[in-house]
């Protein structure tokens, strides 16, 4: 992530990572992100091709008010003109925040179950893809009881594993 100017979404981060004790899950956290990225016109995103490296940035909120734009547009008959006027002074709830993240969830699981990978993260010093695994039933010998040396067998149900591959990039090599 690289930054043109200093943002409330940079100060954010920089206000999590300091109060983070423990690596967890934090909803309110993913949401306030999502919330500041969809409202903070000064914090851009580096892009990165898997091949080239660094190709350029882009804007978050810029991006989501083109995506208002156009819904505006295409509802309400308005021009470009108005539509874009009136996206561009739109502020992004906790409720948009939510619904975009839930729709990533959905997609990510939907998508890995076609068997493909899905590139996550492409930055200066990061390339991650996910793929979906099956794993088939396994019978696992255990102990019986605590403390005890008898053991009994169980079987594990089936069920689809998330794998992250992540290496290098090779324009950073």
């Amino acid at each position: 992530m690289a930054e043109t100017n200093k943002s409330t979404l940079s100060e954010m981060i920089a206000e999590i990572k300091a109060n983070t004790k423990q690596v967890a899950i934090n909803r309110n956290d993913e949401v306030r992100v999502m919330k500041e990225m969809l409202n903070d016109p000064n914090f851009n995103v580096s892009i990165y091709e898997k091949s080239t490296g660094y190709v350029g940035q882009r804007c978050p909120r810029e991006e989501a008010t083109g995506f208002v734009k156009n819904i505006i547009q295409a509802t309400t008959g308005l021009d470009a003109r108005d539509s874009k006027h009136l996206a561009d002074n739109y502020e992004f709830t906790k409720r948009d925040a939510t619904f975009l993240l839930t729709n990533m969830r959905d997609f990510m699981s939907t998508y890995l179950s076609t068997g493909r990978k899905i590139n996550i993260v492409q930055s200066a010093n990061a390339e991650a893809n996910l793929f979906a695994r099956d794993v088939k039933p396994l019978v696992k010998t255990i102990p019986a009881s605590e403390g005890s040396k008898e053991t009994k067998q169980i079987t594990t149900a089936a069920y689809t594993k998330i794998v992250s591959n992540s290496k290098c990039p090779k324009y950073n090599s």
